[in-house]
């Protein structure tokens, strides 16, 4: 750690490994600074086609043929057996809340495909391997990296470097910090940087663990039916498995290694006294093993938590959000900057982006105005994001509300797949930088508040989407969507 460094990066997960060995490779000096270690466990493993198609042309632009690798199933496998990943086809949902069995198809499920095959398919990440990997990537590349590091504290000069300490008294100096710490927002917490968080709309807690053991979703949904649905088109357990509960709603997401990430996520109550009960049910309803739900019980009850230490992690609000510049000097990463919840799992297609752009602004020798129109996007995206989330929480309690708004969500990403396919480089992501696509997000949000019957609220928003409705979101055959996916 002797000496000057061009870039001081705070946090070694799979975003700030990313970057730090892009700066490196391009001859940079960099710093790769973690307070722990790795093989660690880290929630937020599922992947999306934006995301993939951000992988595959960081790998390609940089020249790391593992990136391209880990941007599709089939090729991981082929490539990187020994990184632990899952399979994920798309999304699935099933409606627990009265009762599971459906009179017709649809009515308490859906499945929409996002890969048109096994082999094309988006992934779950295993965080702990994958990010270790990317980890010693970067070192490999050149990052000069030191774990077990506690920051404590970070002096910005706009004449002269800026200068971190550690714990043991040590410091570095970096003439650029970029904070990729995650929750911890390091850089906000040492300069007194007021978060933005009550701005969003959206508000939810999580309690969630790894768990072994979990046994097929699908196979059960199968049984009580007598049929297929569950594996129409594609295998529901292959997916990024939402379960709507009474108290919100759980993710499955499944791991090739027999690991499953079980997480429940609660809307939280306006009155402050009473958010506390809602995290503790969430928790309960894990340790119970959804004893309340007989299907999901019947699939989580012989299983164990494996991680983390063998207990149930809750997050009391899962939003954050920071002005991602807090200097000229020191920016955050998204994934600092920005929370909104796991609903649509956009997490990592935002990290990467933020490092596609960092990267760009930090080796460009002229940045200019780059660093302010880094935060106007990130805070574009990130408002936009909560719109969406915030619209199919409002439309919950109803499944066919909360189905369409799933549909709001989709014609954005599909949008921007098809934006980033063509090699455009959207300003912003799912459709933020088109003025008429977020007025139409908040008027479904009105046609969901409305007193208005579903069929009507339904057609309305299938109305107000339809610019954009380029893969037949709305005209499926009991909710079943095969024909989504523009890989």
């Amino acid at each position: 750690m002797d000496g000057r460094f061009d870039v001081a990066i705070i946090g070694s997960g799979f975003s700030g490994s990313i970057l730090a060995r892009i700066l490196a490779s391009r001859g940079r000096r960099v710093a790769l600074l973690d307070a722990a270690t790795h093989p660690r466990f880290a929630i937020g493993e599922s992947s999306t086609p934006i995301a993939d198609l951000l992988l595959r042309r960081l790998g390609r632009q940089y020249g790391f043929p593992d990136l391209e690798a880990l941007s599709a199933y089939g090729n991981w496998q082929q490539s990187l057996p020994e990184l632990a990943c899952g399979m994920k086809r798309g999304f699935s949902y099933f409606d627990h809340r009265t009762g599971i069995v459906e009179s017709r198809l649809g009515e308490r499920s859906m499945i929409v495909a996002a890969s048109p095959s096994d082999w094309k398919s988006d992934t779950h990440w295993y965080r702990s391997d994958v990010d270790a990997f990317l980890f010693a990537k970067a070192v490999e590349a050149g990052a000069v990296a030191q774990e077990g590091v506690a920051v404590t504290s970070l002096e910005l000069s706009t004449a002269g470097d800026a200068r971190i300490g550690f714990a043991s008294g040590d410091q570095v100096a970096a003439a650029m910090v970029v904070d990729a710490s995650g929750p911890a927002a390091v850089s906000a917490r040492l300069l007194g940087v007021a978060p933005l968080t009550d701005r969003l709309q959206t508000k939810t807690c999580a309690a969630f663990a790894h768990f072994r053991g979990v046994d097929s979703y699908s196979s059960v949904f199968n049984s009580i039916h007598g049929d297929g649905r569950g594996c129409d088109p594609f295998d529901a357990d292959a997916a990024a498995q939402h379960h709507l509960i009474d108290q919100g709603w759980a993710w499955m997401l499944r791991l090739d290694n027999g690991i499953t990430s079980v997480g429940i996520t609660s809307p939280l109550p306006a009155d402050a006294a009473t958010r506390h009960d809602t995290v503790d049910r969430a928790v309960q309803i894990l340790a119970d093993r959804f004893s309340a739900y007989p299907t999901l019980h019947q699939i989580m009850r012989n299983c164990e938590i494996v991680a983390p230490h063998s207990t149930i992690h809750t997050i009391g609000r899962l939003q954050r959000l920071y002005d991602p510049v807090v200097a000229e000097n020191c920016v955050m990463m998204p994934t600092t900057a920005v929370a909104i919840d796991p609903l649509h799992s956009t997490g990592i297609a935002h990290a990467l982006a933020g490092v596609e752009r960092l990267a760009g602004l930090i080796l460009t020798p002229d940045r200019g105005d780059g660093v302010q129109r880094y935060r106007e996007v990130i805070l574009g995206e990130a408002f936009h994001l909560d719109q969406i989330v915030a619209l199919g929480y409002r439309a919950m309690p109803s499944f066919r509300r909360f189905a369409a708004s799933c549909m709001v969500y989709f014609a954005a990403a599909i949008a921007c797949e098809e934006r980033i396919g063509r090699g455009d480089v959207p300003t912003k992501l799912w459709q933020a930088d088109q003025e008429r696509f977020v007025a139409a997000v908040g008027r479904c949000a009105e046609w969901v508040d409305s007193d208005a019957d579903d069929n009507e609220v339904v057609r309305r928003m299938r109305e107000l989407i339809e610019p954009w409705n380029t893969a037949g979101l709305f005209d499926s055959v009991g909710n079943r969507y095969a024909y989504t996916a523009t890989k």
